[in-house]
């Protein structure tokens, strides 16, 4: 053994080498501890995405990294130049911090400015950011290699020229990288590596360039090669049996020990040593954590302007020129701010302005609070519509002054502290929503200040899982799609659940691979496979920006087609490499609440500003109170209308609550039935003892003593045990890891701060304890808040401008068919009317009219399927000189080359030339002569607009003169309706049985994603479409469309229920299915139990489970020690509190947190018995819903 030289891999792709490498990071780190080995390169395919997850996992197991990226380069000087497809290999590592910076730009501009196919690079580029690189030839698709390899025709056709060149290619190498530049040289036994092996020797004495010896690596144990295999198929699309794919023809790219290699290259040691020298050079340590808080790059612009001092001019970034600019912005702020404040309040909120400003500073962070004060103030000067707030910033009288959120926080106890605090240093984390349509306009202004490199959207990785590996490995083994997929459905429907747990948990797997040996190979590769990245896409909201081009933080990429940058690093890893994260999050009820206020303004001539409105108003929750809640911000869903009926909120600190209770903790644990109780006068309000009544009122009172919010126990730990709010915020993450220590320890500081306040220590003991029990189902008050007042408007619109309100949703839900129907029944619900298209009163959008004293709304012509915003407004420019006086008046006014034959057509089905008085059936039978109609005036106009008459009328008019034909009939014209519209607006086919189907407790076919799984339901309609079919095991089987009151919905009928419905049914009458809901986390599949008349159904029993909500995953912490009796504590805890919650547990370490996904689900009676556990606590994994 000690004779064997130390050998490092340095070309090795691991699993974000995507759709290639298969190494799983952490196991891959565990096989190289295990052979010994002490250093690792990795080289991903033109990347740098898996980095730090690379680096974390081998310090962990004391392995040194080297960060490397085995690179694609051509050999023309424009790096963009896209006349050829040339893309050399060539593997690259960093020796130290200049070197990585390096690898990061190159590997950036591969992907911004390089990318045709691949990301390449090219020498000039090379040649310039080759300082601090240690570089070698790579595999046979490496430069010098591809040109010695000219036994391969295709080489040879593509221009491979043999030894000299190659000599001469080396050498192009050594004059940029000096004694940094090594020939690799490869023995996986390809013949074509045996035909270069010499000539790379050869090449190495002649030039004295040193050889060093690699295995290409690509999974971690040989037995892995088939499965591989599988992998490639995935990515390539390819059936593994197809003769014509691209394969291995040799199964050696797996992990090596010492002793294989050596094997290998007994008679060259040299090789194997240089591997070493490589390792011995490459010394990099990279800075990860404490991330350093951003400045404001328009700082000395802004102070400027306002003729404010700067305190360092010469500085473009300085934290002292951001804390000037800051303060004088809050100032400002709040002076307008408190226009709506009472005189007598004013210096309680200055004060308060000034300690946050203070805080804040010292903190170092007015740069990041500028940032945010800027986009947002620009979005608002765009008239894009921005939240009220979101999270924990909800509790800053800042962020209030500088109208980045809406909310007072002091009337609603909302606490700074539990924004930031003073005590705990963490980086703040704003979240802005923005009207989902004009997000990307924020974001084009951010990169436009900032510039292009220095902001980027955040990579995420997609990833082969449980169910998805089943289909993706099936498909390419050509297993029938029927058999797959009731093999995927095997699978057990849990959040988080994988291969080996489900083999566990359900025997069918096992019986299936026994008796079947394809399905067997399906799951072996299945299993080989399991959590490896599948593809790179971008977080939906998280945006970088820093103050330098983020190549030195992270290399970025370009996802394909999008003309945005993200980072290759995921989000896990942004603050580790000192960068900070804002989020812009799309919200689409902003858009509705925008669109409803201009429909309003249009209308009424009034601008409603919500800052003025009584957010108490009666009338709003009058309409809560009913739970005809449809269409409102949160509390729309069926359970949150029946918890509106029950709680009946009366004021805004009641829809706080509402938001607040409606979780599963809350549900479960009597909270939101005792607030109800409490509410209505039915339970005692009471304040646990008499005596620490004076202390708890003033904190429970608007929750009727109950504890509901975080920032409660908070303002309890303060007014009762005598903490500061930063420390109180510092208890309240305590009490959420239930470490036993800290608790008591904890508990006795309350108790004795309790007793110098003058209460009793045992009943300040018993209250600790009952803080202790409710701050687990305690929720953010500010985000609560900041959401009710979202909930809060559009409470406001429905109640008080219904028809705008409703015009306003219908456009932005126009594409969701599903959702559209529900608006239009609520819309006759509220008395008002719906009126179909009309070419002479409709706009683009919804819109809100009275017509003959009746309240309508009018439909959108943008809705039309297959008319298009284009076309539409068009037509309204041609209407804006005046209303279609008939057919021929519209044809000869539009712009033909944009309203063409297919808008027209879609136009006419849906009605919208009704009123010029020709039957639909004369306009789409004759739809040509239109069409040419409005073809010939338009030619007209372009000839008219040089003749010396210019545009005239006469000139350009066109007369139409169509048929009369009789109309369609009632059915067909709903049918037209449906087809262009997505739904029936002038009646429905089930109207005339309308009295006689009310009498059943049927579900609607919208209602269906509402249910759990297991449900048993009546669904209640027409037959519209029977399709016979023959399974491969030649029985007979139908699909059966049924159109009901909401849309269509689809079943499968066995043989017996097809007949029985084809010859005891009449198909023209409207029928009853009764129905079992199965449901996992990919499919609805809906099982027919019975089939019978209306008149029958009336009489049936249904069993409908409302679906669950799903609680957050419980993150449980554990020290990492030797000590393996808290593991099988920990283990026997879990056993035997088994549940509905995801279970997470994270091995804490100096050098890096290890995160075990358990595949267990565990009740909550695990987070209360935690604390029984030596050192474990539970981890408060707030989401940013709940910052």
């Amino acid at each position: 053994m000690s004779q064997i030289p130390q050998f490092t891999h340095l070309h090795l792709h691991t699993e974000y080498s995507l759709l290639d490498g298969a190494n799983k990071i952490k196991p891959l780190a565990k096989k190289l501890k295990e052979f010994g080995m002490k250093s690792v390169a990795m080289t991903d395919h033109g990347n740098m995405f898996g980095a730090i997850d690379f680096y974390n996992a081998m310090k962990n197991e004391g392995i040194k990294p080297i960060i490397g990226m085995e690179a694609y380069i051509h050999n023309s000087q424009d790096l963009a130049d896209k006349t050829n497809r040339q893309r050399f290999h060539l593997c690259l590592y960093a020796k130290d911090e200049v070197g990585y910076k390096n690898l990061m730009y190159l590997s950036s501009q591969a992907y911004i400015n390089g990318f045709y196919y691949y990301p390449r690079i090219n020498k000039e580029l090379l040649k310039n950011h080759s300082q601090g690189l240690v570089c070698s030839a790579a595999c046979l698709q490496g430069e010098v290699n591809w040109h010695l390899n000219t036994q391969n025709e295709r080489n040879v056709k593509n221009g491979a020229k043999g030894y000299e060149e190659a000599k001469k290619i080396a050498l192009e190498y050594k004059e940029i990288f000096g004694d940094d530049f090594y020939l690799e040289i490869m023995r996986h036994g390809i013949g074509d590596q045996h035909f270069v092996d010499d000539q790379i020797l050869r090449i190495s004495q002649e030039t004295g360039i040193k050889v060093v010896a690699t295995n290409d690596t690509h999974y971690l144990e040989q037995k892995d090669a088939d499965a591989h295999e599988a992998f490639m198929c995935i990515a390539m699309n390819k059936l593994y049996d197809d003769p014509n794919r691209l394969r291995h023809s040799v199964h050696e790219f797996y992990l090596k020990s010492p002793q294989q290699i050596y094997k290998l290259y007994a008679d060259i040691p040299e090789a194997i040593e240089a591997t070493q020298e490589i390792a011995d050079k490459c010394n990099l340590t990279i800075k990860l954590g404490n991330p350093t808080p951003p400045n404001f790059k328009f700082t000395r612009d802004k102070l400027k302007e306002l003729n404010i001092d700067i305190p360092e001019p010469q500085n473009e970034y300085s934290l002292e020129n951001d804390k000037v600019l800051f303060a004088h912005e809050c100032r400002v702020g709040l002076i307008d701010r408190l226009k709506l404040v009472p005189q007598n309040k004013h210096q309680e909120y200055k004060d308060r302005l000034e300690t946050e400003i203070e805080i804040i500073n010292n903190m170092k962070f007015p740069g990041y609070m500028l940032i945010v004060w800027d986009f947002v103030k620009v979005a608002k000067d765009m008239q894009i519509p921005v939240g009220p707030g979101r999270g924990s910033a909800a509790g800053s009288l800042v962020a209030y002054s500088l109208k980045i959120t809406d909310i007072d926080p002091i009337p609603y106890g909302l606490l700074f502290e539990r924004f930031l605090n003073p005590e705990r240093v963490s980086m703040p984390d704003i979240d802005m929503d923005f009207c989902q349509s004009r997000r990307g306009e924020i974001i084009d202004y951010v990169v436009n200040q900032y510039g292009r490199a220095n902001v980027a959207q955040i990579i995420t990785f997609g990833k082969l899982l449980a169910k998805g590996v089943i289909r993706d490995v099936a498909r390419v083994l050509d297993m029938p799609y029927a058999k797959a997929d009731a093999m995927a459905k095997l699978i057990p429907d849990e959040l988080g659940i994988d291969l080996k747990n489900s083999w566990e948990k359900e025997p069918k797997i096992k019986e299936l691979c026994e008796a079947d040996p394809l399905a067997a190979r399906v799951w072996e590769y299945a299993l080989a496979l399991e959590g490896l990245n599948r593809n790179a896409g971008t977080h939906a909201a998280g945006v970088v920006i820093s103050n330098e081009p983020l190549w030195n933080k992270t290399p970025l990429f370009k996802p394909s087609g999008l003309d945005t940058l993200a980072t290759q690093y995921n989000g896990k890893y942004i603050e580790d490499v000192d960068l900070i994260k804002f989020d812009f999050l799309g919200l689409k009820t902003l858009t509705v609440i925008d669109e409803a206020l201009k429909l309003i303004e249009q209308r009424h001539g009034r601008k409603i500003d919500f800052a003025t409105v009584d957010v108490n108003d009666k009338g709003v929750y009058d309409l809560i109170q009913t739970g005809d809640t449809l269409g409102l911000f949160q509390i729309e869903s069926d359970g949150m209308q029946d918890l509106c009926k029950r709680l009946k909120p009366s004021n805004f600190e009641d829809i706080v609550a509402v938001l607040a209770l409606y979780r599963p903790g809350p549900m479960e644990s009597g909270m939101l039935n005792d607030f109800i109780e409490r509410k209505h006068g039915r339970a005692k309000i009471d304040y646990f003892h008499d005596e620490l009544e004076i202390a708890l009122k003033p904190i429970l009172e608007n929750t009727y003593g109950v504890i509901v919010y975080q920032e409660q126990v908070m303002q309890i730990v303060q007014s009762v045990g005598g903490f500061s709010l930063g420390g109180a915020d510092l208890v309240r993450r305590a009490m959420g890891k239930k470490i036993k220590e800290e608790m008591d320890k904890l508990k006795g500081q309350f108790a004795d701060g309790a007793v110098e306040k003058g209460f009793t220590k045992a009943y300040a003991e018993e209250l600790f304890d009952l803080i202790v029990k409710f701050a687990g189902y305690g929720f953010n008050k500010s985000h609560s808040a900041a959401y009710a007042l979202i909930t809060f408007y559009t409470s406001y619109l429905k109640c008080y401008y219904t028809a705008e309100f409703m015009a306003a949703l219908l456009t932005l839900e126009k594409d969701n068919t599903d959702k559209v129907v529900r608006y239009v029944d609520e819309v006759k619900r509220l008395g008002l009317e719906l009126f179909p298209p009309d070419i002479n009163k409709s706009d683009l959008v919804f819109a809100a009219r009275v017509v003959d004293n009746r309240e309508v709304v009018m439909f959108g012509m943008g809705a039309i399927k297959g008319a298009g915003d284009v076309a539409i407004n068009s037509i309204l420019n041609a209407r804006e000189e005046g209303n279609f006086a008939n057919l021929s008046d519209f044809v000869s006014r539009i712009d033909a080359s944009k309203v063409n034959k297919r808008v027209i057509e879609s136009l006419a089905k849906a009605g919208v030339f009704d009123s010029f008085g020709y039957s639909r059936n004369a306009l789409l039978s004759q739809i040509e002569k239109i069409v040419d109609g409005a073809s010939k005036a338009s030619n007209a106009k372009k000839m008219s607009s040089g003749s010396l008459f210019g545009d005239s009328t006469e000139l350009t008019s066109i007369e139409i003169e169509l048929d009369n034909l009789p109309e369609y009939s009632k059915k067909e014209i709903l049918e037209l309706e449906k087809a262009s519209l997505g739904f029936y607006v002038s009646g429905h086919p089930l109207d005339e049985y309308k009295d006689k189907i009310e009498k059943i407790n049927y579900t609607l076919s919208s209602q269906i994603d509402e249910l759990a799984d297991g449900s048993q339901i009546l669904i209640v309609g027409k037959i519209e479409t029977i399709s016979e079919k023959i399974s491969k095991k030649g029985s007979k089987f139908g699909i059966v469309s049924i159109l009901d009151f909401h849309g269509t919905v689809e079943f499968m009928l066995f043989e017996d229920k097809l007949k029985d419905l084809q010859e005891n049914f009449d198909l023209n009458e409207p029928i009853a299915f009764k129905v079992r809901i199965s449901k996992n986390d990919q499919f609805t599949r809906m099982n027919v139990l019975k089939i019978e008349t209306i008149f029958d159904a009336q009489k049936e029993k249904i069993k409908i489970k409302a679906k669950e909500i799903i609680e957050p995953p419980l993150t449980i912490a554990l020290p990492f020690s030797e000590d393996e009796n808290s593991i099988y504590s920990l283990f026997d805890l879990v056993i035997n509190n088994q549940g509905k919650r995801e279970l997470k547990i994270i091995i804490k370490s100096k050098l890096a947190d290890l995160e075990l996904e358990s595949g267990i689900k565990v009740s909550n009676e695990v987070e209360k018995l935690i604390h029984n556990i030596k050192g474990a606590y539970v981890i408060d994994d707030e989401n940013s819903s709940n910052k």
